[in-house]
Formats: C-alpha cells, sequence, structure tokens
C-alpha cells in the first residue's frame, strides 16, 4: 500500500503539507489525492481520507478522466464499503482499456458481495477478477483472490474445491516469499483435510505449518498449528502427543508472559484427569 515506507509522523507532516485551509493545495492531482488517501487512513485519519477521495473524484470529473475517475470511486467503495460508488463506476470499467482497473472492480464487486453475504455474486466476481489478475502476472492479487475464493467454497461445504483453491495460494505465497502467509495457509488445508477425517493428511500440512511457523518465530502460528496437531492427537487417541503439543503451546504463553486460553486450559485439565484417574 502507498506510504507504508513513512513513519507517521512523516505522512502527519505529509498531509499537512498538501493542506490549504479546509481545502486541498491547487496542484495536487486525483492521482496524489488517492496515494494521500491511503497515508490518512494509516495513520486513522478517516475523515480526512474520505475528503480526499471527495476531492479526487471531483478532480476526475473536471478533467474529464474516467479511468481516473473510476479509480477514485472504487477507492471510495473499498474505505466506506459504498456499493452506490461501484454502480457509478461500472459503465466507466466497462468501456476502460486498463485491466489492472477492471480487476481491481471485479475484486471489490466480490468483497462487497462477501460481506452482504451474497456468495454467488462474490464467487463470480473474484473468478473474473482472477482471470485478470493471472494475465497480468499479478502473483500478491492472485493468491488473495485464491484465498476468498477458498473460503467461499468451504462456506459452502466444497471441501475439495476449497483445498484446490488453499493449496494454490500456498504455492503463489512460497513464490513471494511470504512464509507467514504459508504457515496460515497450510493451517487452513490441514483444517479442511481434519473436516473431511483424512488425518494423515491433516498431519503432514499442520506439521507442515509448525516448521515454517517455529523458523519465523511466529508465536500464533506455532499455537495454530500445535493446536491442529494435537486435535489429530486427539482423533487417533494419542493422549500423550496431544499433551506434549498442548503444554507446548502453554509453555509458550508462559515464556511471553500472556495468560493461556482456556480451551487450551480446560482441555489439559482434562487429560490430566485422565492420565492420572484424576488424583
Amino acid at each position: 500500500m502507498a506510504g507504508e515506507s513513512l513513519t507517521p509522523e512523516q505522512a502527519h507532516h505529509l498531509l499537512d503539507l498538501m493542506a490549504k485551509g479546509e481545502g486541498f493545495d491547487e496542484g495536487m492531482d486525483a492521482g496524489v489525492a488517492l496515494t494521500l488517501a491511503d497515508i490518512a487512513l494509516q495513520i486513522d485519519q478517516p475523515e480526512r481520507a474520505e475528503a480526499l477521495i471527495t476531492h479526487a473524484i471531483q478532480l476526475a470529473k473536471n478533467t474529464e478522466d474516467n479511468d481516473q475517475l473510476a479509480w477514485a470511486l472504487l477507492t471510495k467503495a473499498r474505505i466506506v464499503n459504498d456499493g452506490t460508488a461501484l454502480e457509478e463506476a461500472e459503465d466507466l470499467v466497462a468501456v476502460s482499456e486498463d485491466d489492472w482497473l477492471r480487476s481491481s472492480y471485479n475484486n471489490q464487486c466480490g468483497i462487497y458481495a462477501l460481506e452482504n453475504g451474497d456468495l454467488s455474486t462474490a464467487k463470480s466476481a473474484f473468478a473474473q477478477s482472477l482471470a485478470l489478475k493471472e494475465a497480468l502476472e499479478d502473483k500478491v492479487g492472485q493468491a488473495n483472490t485464491l484465498y476468498n475464493l477458498g473460503e467461499i467454497s468451504r462456506e459452502e461445504g466444497m471441501f475439495e474445491q476449497s483445498k484446490e483453491f488453499h493449496a494454490r495460494c500456498v504455492d503463489l505465497l512460497e513464490e513471494l516469499g511470504d512464509r507467514k502467509g504459508m504457515v496460515n495457509g497450510l493451517a487452513i488445508l490441514g483444517h479442511l483435510e481434519a473436516i473431511v477425517a483424512n488425518v494423515d493428511g491433516a498431519i503432514i500440512h499442520y506439521e507442515a505449518a509448525l516448521e515454517i511457523a517455529e523458523q519465523e518465530e511466529d508465536f500464533e502460528g506455532t499455537v495454530v498449528s500445535r493446536w491442529g496437531l494435537a486435535e489429530m492427537a486427539r482423533a487417533v487417541d494419542d493422549q500423550d502427543l496431544e499433551l506434549q503439543h498442548l503444554s507446548q503451546v502453554m509453555a509458550g504463553f508462559m515464556q511471553l508472559g500472556r495468560s493461556t486460553p482456556e480451551p487450551i486450559k480446560d482441555r489439559l485439565n482434562e487429560l490430566a484427569d485422565s492420565v492420572h484417574g484424576g488424583n
């Protein structure tokens, strides 16, 4: 996202420089306004972000730059979850030759439909966005869209299809070097295998996730992976292995000075009672 290298202080200073009283610098074009809007969001200034987007929309209309107007409307839809802005952008996108714009539009339509519980529309929009992202060789965009398609398939109970989407997502994350993303993706694959009672498959994915999580010192990923492995140990009635994984999770929380979640403590107590006969 634009402005990630800026400190909060630098971002505040930049926004103040571009502002003039109640308005904005006359030399600011729509593209700059949209970049600044994202920066404003990063430093928790949503009202300023909305003002910058409104300014960008007006600038694009004044210059009759339809692509820039569409980008501004998509930014508005993304930031304020505005379906009306998406509707306004539809005709502009339809006649545009900018595949990045079309991909972004379909992606935003998918997100909006997903947030409103319309899985069918979301799936169709994400599929169109994915095809464009593949043509553009946008691997980050592909990974994000595959994740969304995988979660929709999981919600619909289409677990094999969900596994295919998430497996492709993990492959792309590996190409991108996003190892923490891989931990999450592998844990999801482990969970999907567990849902269809493929314990061996689940263990393979949870162990792969755990290995990367420990290498990356990803505590949350380690917890999720070990919890999954504990559940698989429980499924095959291996109490010693389940106890081992849960004990290591608890030790991790203690080392960080954080309280252990109640479900983990409850299960450890159950195991202790079972192993020691309640003594």
